[in-house]
C-alpha cells in the first residue's frame, strides 16, 4: 500500500470512528452495532433521555455561566414570557463560546429588563459560532453618528467640478470582515444590505463619530462631502450591545487618516 493510500484509509478509520462516537452521544447508534436484543421503541426511550439530560445540562451551564458574572448589583425579575422564550431556545445550545453568549443575555437581562427582545432572541438562537465571530468582528468596527444606531462606516463620497463623484474607501476585509461575511450578517438580519450614505456634512457644525465608546470629531472644510456605511438593524444592535470587543487599533488608525483629509479632525473627548 502507498503512503498516500494508508493516510486515506486511517482518515476513513478516524471518520467512521468519529461517526460511532457522535451516533454513541446521541443515541442513534443502534444499527452500528449490529444485532441487539434492544428494539427501536427502547432505542427511542433511550435517544430521548439523553436529548433530554443534554437539553438539561445546557440550561444549567447557561445559569452557571451567568451566575459568575453576577456582582453587587441591584436586579430585577425578567418578564415571565421572556424568560420562558429564553429557555426554551436556550436548551439546545450546545457550543461553549454560543453558551457563554446566552449568558451574557441572561445577566444582562436580570440587570435590565427589556434589554433583549424575544425577536433578537429567535435571530440569535439561529445563529452559529461562525456567525457569532462575524457579528463580534463587525460590532468591534462599528461606530456611531448623529444618532446611537451603530454603523460600519467604510469610506466618503463628494463631487468636484472637474472629476465628478469621487469615493475613498476602506477595506474591512483586512479585518476579518470580507464582503461574504457582510452577506452573511446580510443575511442573518444583523445589517441592513444596502450600501448607505449620510447627508451631505455641515461646514458649520462638526460631525462626532463614536468608536468603541471613544470620540473624534471631524469639522469639514469642503462641500459635498458624504460618509459611506452600512447600519445594523434593530436586532443587530442589541445582539452587538452585548458583545464587548476592542477595535483593532490599525483600523482606528485606518479611520483616522480616511477622516483626516476631510478637515481638521481631533481625537479629544
Amino acid at each position: 500500500m502507498t503512503r498516500k493510500a494508508a493516510t486515506l484509509d486511517n482518515k476513513l478509520k478516524n471518520r467512521k470512528a468519529l461517526l460511532q462516537q457522535l451516533a454513541e452521544q446521541r443515541g442513534i447508534a443502534g444499527l452500528l452495532h449490529g444485532d441487539t436484543k434492544i428494539s427501536f421503541g427502547e432505542r427511542f426511550k433511550i435517544r430521548h433521555q439523553l436529548d433530554e439530560a443534554a437539553r438539561q445540562k445546557n440550561l444549567e451551564t447557561i445559569v452557571e455561566l451567568a451566575s459568575l458574572q453576577d456582582n453587587d448589583e441591584v436586579g430585577n425579575e425578567p418578564d415571565p414570557d421572556w424568560l420562558s422564550h429564553f429557555l426554551e431556545l436556550a436548551e439546545n445550545i450546545r457550543h461553549p463560546a454560543m453558551q457563554q453568549f446566552w449568558a451574557n443575555i441572561l445577566s444582562q437581562e436580570v440587570l435590565n429588563p427589556g434589554h433583549c427582545s424575544i425577536q433578537a432572541l429567535s435571530r440569535l438562537q439561529m445563529m452559529t459560532q461562525k456567525d457569532a465571530l462575524l457579528l463580534q468582528r463587525a460590532s468591534a468596527l462599528a461606530c456611531h453618528f448623529g444618532d446611537e444606531n451603530l454603523r460600519l462606516l467604510f469610506g466618503y463620497q463628494y463631487r468636484t467640478l472637474l472629476q465628478g463623484q469621487r469615493q475613498q474607501r476602506l477595506n474591512l476585509g483586512r479585518y476579518r470582515l470580507p464582503y461574504a461575511g457582510l452577506m452573511q450578517l446580510f443575511e442573518l438580519g444583523l445589517l441592513h444590505q444596502a450600501e448607505l450614505e449620510s447627508g451631505e456634512l455641515s461646514q458649520t457644525s462638526p460631525l462626532r463619530v463614536i468608536l468603541n465608546n471613544q470620540p473624534m470629531t471631524l469639522q469639514p472644510q469642503r462641500k459635498g462631502i458624504r460618509l459611506l456605511y452600512y447600519r445594523f438593524t434593530t436586532v443587530g444592535n442589541e445582539l452587538a450591545a452585548l458583545i464587548t470587543e476592542t477595535t483593532p487599533a490599525d483600523y482606528r488608525n485606518e479611520l483616522q487618516d480616511l477622516l483626516a483629509p476631510l478637515g481638521q479632525l481631533s481625537l479629544k473627548i
